[in-house]
């Protein structure tokens, strides 16, 4: 945590007050994970690591080695402030997995908190906005739950310095049973006694029927910040501490050494995370280090040891993505335009527009960029108020044109830049009376262009038409259907929405003089939502589908319903399609963006070249 501490012991034995904030991780050129109070979870096979970073919450990182760490997309914090009680001083995260439901537990101006989520990204939230003790100031909340299921609640309390106490908690793990809060620990060694009166940041494990709490002493400002360790038989003590403490202070080249958590990694050995001052002459942004938990036989005791041999985990400093994540939450359908050395990306999910984001690498992407509060595409300034869906975006003689659908009616709307914000100049759609999805444009080498869409004939079924010069019709008379459900695939069996007949959200490549008509299939809500193509000599037809679909499909573990893609060419030169998924195996929203690679390569049939693509990945990824 992040205490200020007067600078003179005789003055701060009984009085501990906020310090000004620490810088935040961004501003700090470093490849390091800069946390204070760092905690490591290991869920589904991934590590998801949170810490004291950030005066807006609590960020988190993940990695699948804990050597190497990801960024959360778009830098997004676990828990802002802005979903919770309080709005400063968010310290000492803790996040625990119980019942399908995460937990975190964490210091909030000074009050210990709890909010709660259904992913470890967060978002954490407080249903009812308050603090866990109201009437008091305590920091550095633990959960403990016994062998029997009963569970408790570590934490700080500001009387005689900084003393660590233990409390049972409702079964809904929220709220404390006041009446059984009891005393644990206080300074009581030599050791501790540097500057000024502190026992913090505690964290209880149990083996052979004892219990071990490791703590903190001294000022987490002092060199001398060290672990200890204390045992008990009995959760609520006593609790004696080891006469050989500290078991860590001062490790090789670090000082400040001290508020720790333990984990086990997937191997099963027991490791423990902390932080130290950023060097022997800067404590902040302090930095987080790993090491490995032993036990060793002492006089007939079992005593608990902490290797010298730390390593200091790193940020990947290469663009990196991670599908079972998601690059960007809340956008389906999603549309990429490059443009000047940015990527422009535009999708489905915001009730009331179009939001923009951007990205230098396809990895990363902004906060929601567009000119309207993130809104490329505001609705005041179009035909139609719900159902914005599926927006593309083109360049075209230094105008940016925006082809939508909105009430399931394709429209266009026109910008001088691809942040918005983009009006109609006639507030009305393609056709009024007929209903339409999901456009694409496409320029052929000769300069023709064409346009793509679904209409609701046999079930949604993809048509294209030559569209005027004007950019805001169609030339009626060309109007030709392309294709509809038709292959075995496309006739998903399963719920919800069985046996809907589906082909949409239409993207056409043209590779060696062939035309390749993408598309989805399968109701997008259904799992087996995937994507197919099919080829032609002509961009009006007639197509044949390839028998090899689909070529995108859910993996069956962790990625269920990918597909309404785009394209889009990597800074590498390396084309990537663009897609969503479900939000998980078990929901289909909010819908996340995904990306992966493809490419063409030779059919061993011979013939037409294959469209590849290697997805769907679910682990972190390295652009290519």
């Amino acid at each position: 945590m992040l205490l200020g501490l007067f600078a003179c012991f005789a003055f701060c034995t009984s009085s501990i007050q906020p310090k000004e904030e620490q810088p935040k991780e961004t501003e700090v050129e470093s490849t390091k994970i800069l946390f204070g109070d760092p905690f490591i979870m290991l869920y589904n096979d991934m590590y998801y690591a949170y810490g004291t970073a950030s005066s807006d919450g609590i960020a988190v990182y993940t990695s699948t080695d804990l050597i190497t760490w990801q960024a959360a997309p778009q830098r997004r914090l676990a828990l802002d402030k802005k979903d919770v009680w309080g709005n400063r001083w968010f310290w000492a995260p803790e996040v625990y997995h119980v019942n399908g439901k995460f937990y975190m537990y964490y210091s909030g101006d000074e009050h210990i908190c709890v909010a709660t989520s259904n992913s470890p990204l967060g978002p954490f939230t407080q249903e009812i906005q308050k603090p866990m003790i109201e009437s008091e100031k305590c920091i550095d909340n633990s959960l403990f739950i016994d062998d029997d299921g009963k569970p408790y609640l570590f934490f700080d309390r500001f009387n005689d310095g900084l003393n660590i106490w233990v409390a049972e908690l409702e079964d809904n793990l929220t709220d404390l049973k006041m009446e059984t809060m009891q005393k644990c620990i206080n300074v009581s060694q030599v050791w501790e006694e540097v500057w000024p009166r502190v026992n913090e940041g505690c964290f209880v494990i149990k083996r052979n029927g004892v219990y071990y709490m490791t703590y903190s002493a001294n000022s987490y400002e002092s060199p001398f910040y060290g672990i200890g360790v204390a045992t008990a038989t009995n959760i609520k003590g006593p609790w004696t501490k080891y006469d050989k403490n500290p078991i860590y202070q001062k490790v090789g080249d670090l000082v400040g050494i001290g508020h720790s958590a333990m984990f086990s990694d997937r191997d099963g050995q027991l490791r423990i995370v902390f932080h130290s001052h950023q060097s022997q002459t800067a404590i902040h942004p302090r930095v987080m280090h790993i090491s490995t938990v032993n036990f060793k036989q002492e006089n007939g005791k079992e005593i608990m040891t902490v290797d010298p041999d730390f390593f200091t985990p790193v940020l990947e400093n290469k663009p990196t993505y991670n599908n079972n994540i998601g690059l960007v939450p809340n956008c389906a359908d999603p549309y990429v335009l490059e443009y000047n050395g940015t990527y422009y990306l535009y999708g489905t999910g915001g009730r009331n527009g179009i939001k923009a984001y951007t990205s230098t690498d396809l990895a990363v992407w902004s906060e929601a960029a567009g000119v309207r509060d993130g809104f490329a595409l505001d609705s005041s300034d179009v035909w139609g108020s719900y159902g914005f869906w599926a927006p593309e975006v083109y360049r075209i003689n230094d105008r940016f044109y925006m082809y939508f659908t909105v009430q399931e009616r394709i429209a266009v709307a026109e910008s001088n830049s691809p942040l918005g914000p983009f009006v109609q100049r006639d507030k009305k759609p393609f056709h009024l009376d007929i209903p339409e999805i999901d456009t694409h444009l496409f320029t052929d080498d000769d300069g023709k262009r064409y346009l793509y869409f679904v209409r609701f004939t046999k079930g949604n079924e993809i048509w294209v038409a030559e569209i005027n010069d004007d950019l805001q019709s169609i030339r009626e008379e060309t109007l030709k259907h392309c294709i509809g459900s038709s292959q075995p695939w496309e006739d998903s069996s399963r719920e919800p929405y069985p046996h809907a007949k589906v082909n949409e959200g239409p993207f056409i490549l043209k590779h060696k003089g062939l035309y390749y008509l993408t598309y989805s299939a399968n109701h997008t809500a259904n799992p087996d939502y995937g994507v197919g193509y099919a080829t032609s000599s002509h961009p009006m037809g007639p197509w044949t589908k390839y028998e090899g679909n689909p070529i995108l499909k859910g993996n069956g573990t962790t990625i269920n319903g990918p597909g309404h893609h785009s394209f889009a060419t990597s800074p590498s030169g390396q084309l990537y399609m663009i897609y969503h998924t479900h939000f998980d195996m078990s929901r289909m929203g909010p819908r996340k963006l995904a990306i992966d690679p493809c490419e063409f390569v030779p059919s061993p049939a011979g013939g037409a070249d294959i469209l590849k693509v290697y997805g769907p990945s679910d682990k972190p990824q390295t652009v290519k």
